[in-house]
This record gives C-alpha cells, structure tokens and sequence, in this order.
C-alpha cells in the first residue's frame, strides 16, 4: 500500500511539473507585452529625391533610383543584414555622378520595404525578388555590389541569372558553404516559441544597443548620433521583429551549394583589414574559389569599410568597373 501511494504521489509531482513546464513554454510568452520598439519618425520622412516603392508581387519593395535614363551601365548596391539604402549613402551619389545609373533597394524584411513573418527570407528567395525588381525597373544587365550578406544574395543571383551579370564587387562578403549547419529553424514555426523571440528581440533591440553594434562593426570612430537614428529608424518599421525571426527560420537556405568556380564575371573582393564580424580566414574559404576574383585588403576599415573610407572605395570600385 505505501508503495502505491509513493508511486501516485511521484505520478502527481510530475503532472505538476509537465503542467508548469507546458504554461511556461506556452502561455508566458504571450503574457509577457512586446517592447515598445518603433522608430522614432515616420517612414515617409526616409523616402528620398530618388525613392519610390515598387509592388512586387504584392510584396512593396523600396527602391532608390539615379540617372535612369543613362547610357552608360547600372549598378545594383544591394545592402547587408540589418541595413538598408542608407548604407550606401556615400556611395551611391558618387558613381551617379560618374554618369552611371544607379539603383539600390532595402532588401525585403529590411529598411522600408515589407516585412512579415510569412515570406521567403532566404537569400535565394531575395535573389529571385531581386531579379523581378530589376525587370519591373527594365535593367537587362548590371554590376552589382553586395555587402556582407548582400554578398551571398549577389552570388545565388549570379548563379541564378548568369546573363543578366556585368561584374561582381564583394565588400566585407558573409558567405556560407558549410552544408552541414544546423539551425533552429523548426522551432520558429511553433507559435510560442516565435512569440518569445519577438519578445526577446523588441526588448532587446534598442537604440542604444544598435549604437552599440553599430561602434563593434566599425575600425573607426564614425558612429554618430545620426549614424545611429539612420540605421535605427530603418531597421524598426512595421513587423521587423517577426522578418528578423523569419530569417533564422530560412538561414539554412542560405549556403552556398553551386561551384563558385562556375562563376567566371569579373569579380572584386573588398575585405577591412579590421572586419571583427568576417575575418580573413571566412573571406579565405571561398575568395579563391572564384577563378576571376580580385582581392584587397583595406587597412584601417572595419566591417563597413564603404562608410569608413569612401573615397578609397569609391575609387577602387570606379577603376574595377
């Protein structure tokens, strides 16, 4: 008889916990308010002279567009994670100047364009949203510049669309070929662990933490207060929380599965000597894959070398085309 209520009282414990366990794995998280993270001015204040939205597909897309009557080539500057057009704002203007017509767009999930938890965030996905935002702007062929992972979607275009390639400029290039990472993409598609995240991330994602990853990004000390609203007021629009949980659901998309050495554009490869976020060991797993690559490193730059020394990779992009 002890035995029996030994075992019934274990049984009655462990109900207990498998209860506790199921109310805070799934229904905490929807205790618990978001964070109040918002940018600080509407969107429409960070349109420019040269922005409009694009529907695609009924996806809206922001796109940036200079001397699109030009004889002369197009280049495409597509931007890294976390950033938007305005990460090529010393840049842009530049080779528009130089006569060249010049597009650039905040990638689906970033900047102004549309966010939700739904789409295809994989860098294949934005490759193919890439090719139908140039084909709605009528550009047949164009150079294209990537940055970080801007890089990754570049080259799934380059693979996709090998005709509609100019040349290739990497700068700063996060570029995945290990086919045997794992990630917990599974788990973003079970509601209350998505509800966590975005909790997580509208808590944690402030301005000041964004001046904070912007100053670990960067070798030099650039980081202004208007440095930081530029990439803070882009990056909390809309339901940036759940597009930024829908791209680690879609990470493991994102390797690099084709021969780089199919790749046979002209290609540049920008690295900042002081890049903490890809170091030269990353850039060494696959620069030298691609037959036709050219390869700098740039002194005194960081992770974002296009806003740190302008002039310089202005110049060296402007002699490459």
């Amino acid at each position: 008889m002890g035995n029996f209520w030994r075992r019934h009282r274990a049984l009655r414990i462990l109900s207990y916990l498998v209860l506790a366990f199921l109310f805070v794995v799934c229904v905490l998280p929807y205790l618990i308010p978001l964070g109040a993270t918002q940018a600080e001015i509407s969107p429409d204040e960070l349109v420019s002279e040269y922005g409009r939205f694009l529907d695609i597909e009924g996806v809206r897309i922001y796109v940036e567009e200079q001397n699109p009557e030009s004889a002369q080539a197009t280049i495409v500057f597509i931007h890294g994670f976390g950033g938007s057009t305005f990460s090529w704002r010393y840049n842009a203007p530049f080779f528009a100047s130089q006569g060249y017509r010049v597009v650039s767009l905040d990638m689906k999930g970033f900047g102004l364009s549309y966010k939700d938890f739904a789409s295809d965030y994989s860098h294949p996905g934005q490759a193919r949203l890439l090719a139908e935002v140039l084909a709605t702007l009528g550009v047949d062929q164009a150079y294209f510049v990537g940055h970080s992972m801007g890089t990754s979607v570049m080259l799934h275009f380059a693979h996709l669309y090998p005709k509609r390639v100019l040349g290739l400029i990497s700068v700063d290039g996060a570029v995945n070929l290990d086919e045997g990472a794992t990630y917990p993409s599974a788990l973003l598609n079970f509601g209350p662990f998505r509800r966590a995240g975005e909790v997580f991330l509208t808590r944690y994602v402030t301005k000041e933490r964004v001046g904070q990853i912007l100053k670990s990004a960067y070798y030099q000390d650039i980081v202004t207060a208007e440095v930081v609203d530029g990439y803070y007021n882009r990056l909390v629009i809309g339901q940036w929380a759940q597009s930024l949980l829908a791209m680690t659901r879609d990470m493991s998309k994102n390797t690099i599965t084709f021969p780089l050495e199919d790749i046979t554009f002209p290609t540049l490869i920008l690295w900042g000597e002081n890049d903490t976020w890809v170091k030269r060991t990353d850039i060494d797993k696959w620069k030298d894959e691609i037959p036709s690559a050219e390869f700098h490193a740039i002194p005194e730059a960081g992770h974002l070398l296009m806003e740190e020394n302008p002039e310089l990779f202005n110049n060296m992009v402007l002699a490459f085309l």
